[in-house]
């Protein structure tokens, strides 16, 4: 437009091609200092200016360059300088002498100044964008870890509690193989089909992280159950239910069998031998409350509560992400694990005793 409208003298055209040269160099992608793209882009426009007899076309490339400006630069002095120079320009022919007073300066002053607005905006568009896809990757990244100790609190759940059992069973084995050949091939046999459920849960755990489409093993939530499992091997449980844990909601009821399971696997490694664990069970409109007690070894360490962070560690987290408190430590010579999940959260629902975990 400057060289359509303006004297197409040799100095107007080395200008207009000067002011362009930081354009080119921006399409082809070669990087400048802000504060020389600013100075290389407005000032060939200066004489253009000057020698035209009215307002041209040359101060859309200070237009251009002023919002540039203002879309990338984070420096406000930089800005600033760069706004200046772009209102100032088109005011110039108005204060010199023989300029002209065309009213077009004034108008583009204004547009200078929308354009660098415009260009703020778009920098801090930007800027957000930016912020909001480093908080996504934030959270993304949580979730993955989250998973990740949610996967690895499923698979200690399972196999401590299973490796527990054959172990009991193992050792009541060896006690008794020649005084009792059948009780302890009995015994093996126990700890043979504790392996085998052991493995088919870990297959179901790997199978549900290689497909999202396998559906996930049915395992069973029935306290009595899991208490039988431990006296079969060999470990006294004494099991007290006031209520009917069957009926809370599946969330809860998942959360307090892996307290259980966890307290007596716990139990049947650190218990005096001999002595009963005493689980008890108490459901009420309000919530649960399950109390597990085990009589510890005189001059026993405090080593139940797990430091890995997926016994009774991880299954604080649990507890706690639904509103409940869960607490372990000894009490006149026993240890107690004591639970507390409230319902206030949940929809009491009548589940199973087959249901999912």
């Amino acid at each position: 437009m400057a060289v359509a409208e303006g004297p197409r003298t040799p100095l107007l055209l080395a200008c207009v091609a000067l002011a362009l040269v930081p354009w080119a160099l921006l399409v082809a992608r070669r990087s400048l200092p802000l504060g020389l793209f600013a100075v290389l882009s407005i000032a060939p426009v200066v004489p253009v200016v000057l020698s035209a007899t009215h307002v041209g076309g040359a101060l859309f490339l200070t237009t251009a360059a002023s919002s540039w400006i203002g879309s990338r630069a984070d420096r406000p002095a930089l800005v600033a300088a760069t706004t200046a120079a772009a209102v100032a320009l088109p005011l110039l022919p108005l204060v010199v002498p023989q300029g002209t007073d065309d009213i077009g300066s004034v108008y583009f002053a204004f547009g200078n100044v929308l354009g660098v607005l415009v260009g703020l905006m778009v920098h801090r568009a930007t800027r957000l964008a930016d912020d909001l896809r480093a908080a996504d990757a934030r959270l993304s990244e949580a979730a993955t870890r989250e998973e990740r100790h949610r996967i690895a609190r499923d698979v200690h759940d399972l196999v401590a509690h299973s490796l527990t059992v054959v172990v009991l069973h193992v050792g009541g084995a060896r006690r008794v193989l020649r005084a009792d050949p059948t009780a302890a091939e009995s015994a093996l046999a126990d700890a043979e089909r504790v392996c085998r459920e052991s493995l088919d849960g870990i297959r179901g755990v790997v199978g549900l992280l290689r497909d999202d489409d396998v559906e996930p093993r049915v395992l069973s939530l029935d306290l009595d159950e899991l208490a039988d499992g431990y006296r079969a091997a060999g470990l006294d449980v004494v099991s007290r239910t006031a209520g009917d844990p069957a009926s809370l909601p599946l969330a809860v009821r998942v959360t307090l069998h892996r307290v259980v399971q966890e307290a007596l696997a716990n139990a049947a490694r650190h218990a005096a031998p001999g002595t009963p664990v005493t689980v008890d069970v108490a459901v009420a409109e309000t919530g649960v409350v399950a109390r597990i007690t085990n009589e510890r070894p005189t001059g026993a360490a405090p080593a139940a509560q797990s430091t890995g962070g997926y016994g009774l560690l991880g299954l604080g987290e649990r507890v706690a992400a639904l509103g409940g408190a869960l607490s372990s430590g000894p009490q006149d010579g026993a240890w107690v694990v004591a639970c507390r999940l409230p319902l206030t959260s949940a929809v009491r629902q009548p589940v199973t005793a087959g249901g999912a975990a």
